[in-house]
């Protein structure tokens, strides 16, 4: 019972849904074509229609003239319909719409009301004929194929354009019934493009522009120029250049113009061209040239140019060059120090043309400081050169090479290889050239590795690098690639091998070294002859051997040798080694040091104080130097020469810096001793019990070998100490 409800409801809807009439058609539209035949063609959009439904389409027309109304029934694979054009005039208003029918109902779209001729599209015109009658001015003759019946006037759009498609008028004309146009306030003896269309109304949004009709050219009369030029004039010593352009109020007023420059203090002329430069030259009575244009109706006033000699003066701050789009660049600089400035004259060139390009210049006033120069080529160099004027000279240039664009280089450089060894490379390649640069180049980077080392990446702005610290026998790779702003590109790819180092190499390195080396023996070998007796002094100082030496024996220069030298002494000390003495220790002055001090020595030994005479003796060897001698040795008991008898007295050594005897010599007597500090005066004994105790033979032969040095020692009368 479910499933029959279910049914019915479905029914229904789909049934309600398929009653819906058909959408109203749109986009209603019109066109008559007045060629053979002519028809007045009705078109619009179709509705959508559903499946196994068809939909008719009715066409109402009603004019409002005769009151009569036609329809036209039209099957639906149809969306337009020809209307007969000489059942209706082309001229009366119709109010026509569409109906669109099927079984459920219709709709009709809007109403549009209007003349067929609004809607007509006419072909393209054609300019007959053009005439130059009156200076500056042109005639046109024009018409329509196949409508010489046409008595309505037309709607012309003219457009007239210099040959270098500069506009210099759009017209548009009024609709009124003509064939001919007159065009004036042309430039005089100017080459003229022209094309034209037209329509029906200007009024009607129903009305058409044609198609432009082909191009016309046309030149007006011609008179003499008028205007002047700006002028750039660039003096080096006696050679000028001298470059010219139209001004903004400069007409050349007809064509094949030419140019003169004359100098009127010489009465003469410099220059005659067709070109928009001169060089010439110029003497140094010249001040001012002049230059005027030519056709051939006659000659425009002189244009005056000054000669400035004095060039170098101050120049602009602050120039630089900005890429603004591919065909155009940006330039800004800053005003110069001097206030005497009168304007600014910018200059470019095309680089890499041959023959070389034409200069382009500019002239700006003193107060502009930036300008866009236009009309560039893209990744072409460009050499741009601002020039101060001052009242009595040029200004010292500042000069940039820019690009609009930049890209990638199109070519790259080839690696060469100008030198190879074991250890170092040397490479080289040559520039790119400048028309296949396409930008600024900021530099190369060199990459070079072997199997087992690591990349080495070499950045450099030269031509040439030196690669060193390579192994030999060692097969290398090099790859070359070059930037600039725009892009890299890499260049060649090269692999090459050290060599092994060969015996030239060898030879050139041995040599070196065994000359310096030779060099060097020689030195120390000179050195040590030169300084013989230092040197030996050095490193083998004469040391006598007490043993084997007797103190009567040694000599004034014997002495003195082995002494050190010192840098205060200027004369050698002559050192007589005569004396003997004893002291005896005091209780109140301690040793500080391996040597006995100077205020430790007893009284001198011809003292006749009787309170020593016990305690010394003199030993008299040399009667010559009895008053000059000194001490050499000093011997200090530490205690009663009585209890000396069987322990080894203690000595001090001697202020002498000659060793006595080395210790490593078998049978020599026990080495001198400093006493220690503890030992006291009290403990020594006098001298006069050791002289006795020197007579005892055996007694003395025993100290005598303890003191082979005293052997020399005579002791003579010491009853009189």
């Amino acid at each position: 019972m479910a499933s029959i409800w279910l049914v019915f409801v479905l029914w229904i809807y789909v049934n309600d849904m398929i009653k819906e009439p058909p959408s109203i058609p749109k986009n209603l539209r019109f066109s008559l074509n007045l060629t053979y035949p002519r028809r007045f063609m009705c078109q619009w959009d179709p509705v959508q229609e559903m499946p196994n439904l068809q939909t008719t389409y009715t066409l109402n027309i009603f004019r409002p003239e005769d009151d009569q109304y036609d329809q036209y029934v039209i099957p639906s694979i149809n969306h337009f319909y020809p209307i007969p054009v000489e059942y209706y005039g082309l001229y009366s208003e119709m109010e026509i719409n569409v109906t669109a029918m099927n079984v459920f109902g219709n709709t009709t779209s809007e109403t549009l009301k209007l003349k067929p001729m609004d809607t007509a599209m006419f072909n393209p015109p054609e300019i007959k004929n053009i005439e130059a009658d009156v200076v500056g001015c042109l005639n046109y003759s024009w018409g329509i194929e196949s409508l010489g019946w046409l008595m309505e006037s037309l709607c012309v759009e003219l457009r007239v354009k210099t040959v270098n498609n500069q506009l210099i008028k759009d017209l548009v004309l009024p609709c009124k019934q003509q064939d001919k146009i007159n065009v004036c306030d042309l430039s005089h003896g100017t080459i003229y493009i022209t094309t034209m269309r037209v329509k029906y109304s200007a009024s009607s949004k129903w009305s058409k522009w044609s198609e432009w009709s082909d191009l016309k050219k046309a030149t007006t009369l011609m008179k003499a120029p008028t205007g002047s030029l700006d002028t750039w004039l660039k003096v080096n010593d006696q050679t000028a250049q001298l470059y010219w352009k139209p001004s903004e109020d400069f007409s050349a007023n007809g064509w094949n113009l030419s140019y003169t420059v004359e100098s009127k203090q010489l009465k003469k002329t410099l220059c005659f061209t067709q070109k928009k430069h001169c060089f010439f030259n110029l003497n140094k009575l010249v001040q001012e040239v002049y230059l005027r244009a030519t056709n051939a109706m006659g000659s425009s006033n002189h244009t005056k140019v000054r000669v400035y000699r004095e060039r170098g003066l101050g120049s602009v701050s602050n120039f630089s060059v900005h890429p603004q789009s591919e065909t155009s660049v940006r330039i800004t600089w800053g005003r110069p120090v001097s206030p005497r400035v009168t304007g600014y004259v910018l200059e470019w060139r095309l680089l890499c043309e041959t023959p070389e390009a034409l200069l382009s210049f500019t002239l700006m006033d003193k107060n502009n400081f930036s300008t866009t120069v236009t009309g560039l080529r893209p990744y072409k160099p460009y050499e741009i050169s601002i020039y101060p004027k001052y009242v009595d000279g040029i200004g010292h240039p500042q000069t940039l090479m820019a690009y609009s664009s930049q890209k990638a280089p199109s070519v790259a450089p080839y690696l060469n290889v100008t030198e190879i060894s074991h250890s170092y490379i040397k490479l080289h390649w040559d520039e790119i050239p400048l028309e296949q640069r396409n930008g600024i180049i900021q530099g190369y980077t060199i990459f070079f590795w072997n199997e087992r080392d690591k990349i080495k990446v070499i950045t450099t702005e030269q031509t040439s690098i030196e690669v060193r610290d390579l192994q030999p026998l060692t097969t290398y790779h090099a790859l070359l690639t070059v930037h600039t702003m725009g892009g890299s590109l890499n260049g060649s790819f090269v692999t090459l091998a050290t060599g092994k180092i060969d015996g030239i190499e060898m030879v050139l390195f041995i040599i070196p070294a065994c000359i310096g080396l030779s060099l060097l023996v020689i030195i120390v070998v000179f050195a040590c002859v030169g300084k013989n007796e230092r040197v030996k002094m050095c490193l083998w100082p004469i040391i006598p051997d007490p043993a084997n030496s007797s103190i009567k024996g040694w000599t004034d220069s014997d002495s003195s040798q082995g002494m050190p030298h010192f840098k205060e002494d200027m004369e050698p000390v002559l050192a007589y080694l005569s004396d003997f003495s004893l002291i005896d220790l005091a209780e109140n002055a301690p040793f500080k040091s391996d040597y006995v001090k100077e205020n430790q020595w007893s009284h001198n030994i011809d003292s006749h104080d009787e309170s020593h005479r016990s305690f010394q003796t003199r030993v008299i060897y040399d009667t010559e130097h009895d008053k000059d001698s000194i001490p050499y040795a000093t011997v200090v008991f530490g205690g009663p020469y009585q209890n000396h008898s069987s322990s080894p007295p203690a000595y001090v050594r001697s202020e002498s810096t000659q060793p006595l005897l080395r210790p490593d010599d078998p049978g020599s007597p026990p080495p001198y001793e400093n006493l220690l500090p503890s030992t006291s005066v009290s403990q020594v004994q006098h001298f006069t019990a050791l002289a006795q105790k020197f007579t005892e033979s055996e007694e003395n032969e025993e100290l005598w070998d303890d003191f082979p040095m005293l052997r020399s020692l005579e002791i003579r009368n010491t009853d009189h100490i």
